[in-house]
């Protein structure tokens, strides 16, 4: 069997893409980034996603400005001086410009998935709301992010609407057996993709017990 040098190509470029350009994103495009999405294997065939897509103005400064307050609330002490060039830094301001810009981005795109109790937790300990389907909405997520990249777009997850979820929920009418587990700023990057850096496979796999690095 041949290997597809084109998906591996694809799949060491996916990197967070935090400055994006306002040019707004085709709706045919966007449809067929989220249509890879729902490629997804889900539990039974299940496909417990949904998508909440923001494009106007007042919704998306809604969010940037509690998606702000947000980050300044964990990571506030957080500075490093303007020469510092590390990769700590370089992420850092990135993470800064999304923070300040998130209102400009064409797409903010919601990712929902059906709550569902983990098997792990007993009926009589479910108590209040299931947390969404987690192990079904991630592989969604990274299809999408492989098909964003695929067609030329950037975007970065982020998990930080966990500080204002309930709002969140409230605002856009999200019915409570939904719950929200990725925003995605989506559009044109400003800068250019390459490749990531990532520690080899050969340094993180161990064979029959733990540390074993001998197959």
């Amino acid at each position: 069997m041949e290997d597809n040098p084109r998906f591996f190509d694809l799949v060491g470029q996916v990197r967070a893409m935090r400055r994006l350009k306002p040019d707004p994103v085709p709706e045919d495009l966007l449809m067929k980034v989220l249509n890879a999405g729902v490629q997804a294997p889900s539990g039974m065939n299940s496909q417990p996603w949904s998508f909440l897509v923001l494009r106007e103005a007042e919704d998306k400064q809604w969010f940037a400005e509690r998606y702000k307050a947000a980050i300044e609330s964990r990571f506030g002490g957080f500075s490093f001086a303007d020469e510092d060039d590390s990769p700590l830094a370089r992420q850092f301001r990135a993470l800064q410009y999304q923070m300040n810009h998130m209102q400009e981005c064409p797409v903010l795109l919601i990712v929902c998935g059906l709550r569902d109790w983990p098997f792990k937790v007993p009926e009589a300990e479910r108590v209040g709301l299931a947390p969404p389907n987690y192990g079904a909405i991630y592989p969604c997520v990274q299809n999408i992010l492989l098909a964003c990249r695929a067609v030329g777009l950037g975007t970065a997850l982020t998990t930080m609407h966990q500080v204002f979820e309930e709002e969140l929920m409230e605002r856009f009418q999200i019915p409570v057996e939904y719950g929200v587990v990725v925003t995605m700023p989506i559009g044109y990057p400003m800068g250019r993709f390459g490749p990531v850096r990532r520690r080899p496979a050969e340094e993180k796999t161990y064979f029959g017990r733990w540390g074993n690095t001998t197959s």
